[in-house]
């Protein structure tokens, strides 16, 4: 229970939007639709489980992987995991397939997964640790896509100023939010 409660609050405080800002463009993408928000939350989440287990093979095969390489070859990983969970979906059965390759479209390329990958490899750790890292960011990506959620109509209602409706009010949230999450972690 311990353990549980301690993966949640890393999810909540360590949230890749609020702290690294990654993946606000498919938040907001996801914040105007009921039924994309559930989607994209669970790939964003099987993304992130999977390469960061993945990424951490290959960062054991390949310890000596220039900076500069590291991108491709993460991208490369996101290329074999899309074409998998195509695959995957197909063999499932055809309505799956057809309810869900969007998300893995918006999803496998988003820089919230890339950008988990990426810092997942600077952190030295086991495989259980990659995982846990990945499996923290997603549920911190659907938390905070559900935060989003619920204040998105109050964030492009007529009763805000017309200069800073929609994704710049969203923009100016995410950043409040941001510092408060910022300082909650420093205390």
């Amino acid at each position: 229970m311990n353990n549980l409660l301690s993966v949640l609050l890393t999810a909540i405080t360590a949230n890749l939007i609020f702290t690294k800002a990654l993946g606000i463009s498919t938040i907001t993408a996801s914040a105007k639709s009921k039924t994309d928000f559930v989607g994209i939350g669970l790939m964003v989440t099987i993304l992130t489980t999977l390469g960061c287990g993945i990424t951490y093979g290959v960062n054991q095969l390949f310890p000596a992987l220039d900076i500069a390489y590291r991108p491709v070859a993460y991208i490369l990983v996101l290329a074999v995991l899309y074409i998998f969970l195509l695959v995957f979906l197909h063999a499932v059965g055809r309505p799956t397939f057809y309810r869900f390759r969007k998300y893995v479209h918006l999803c496998t390329f988003n820089c919230a997964v890339l950008g988990t990958l990426l810092l997942n490899a600077e952190q030295s750790g086991s495989l259980s640790a990659s995982l846990r890292f990945g499996l923290t960011a997603g549920l911190g990506f659907v938390i905070g896509a559900w935060t989003l959620k619920a204040v998105y109509p109050k964030l492009t209602s007529e009763r805000v100023p017309a200069s800073v409706r929609g994704y710049p009010a969203i923009l100016l949230y995410i950043g409040i939010l941001s510092m408060a999450l910022y300082a909650a972690n420093i205390i």
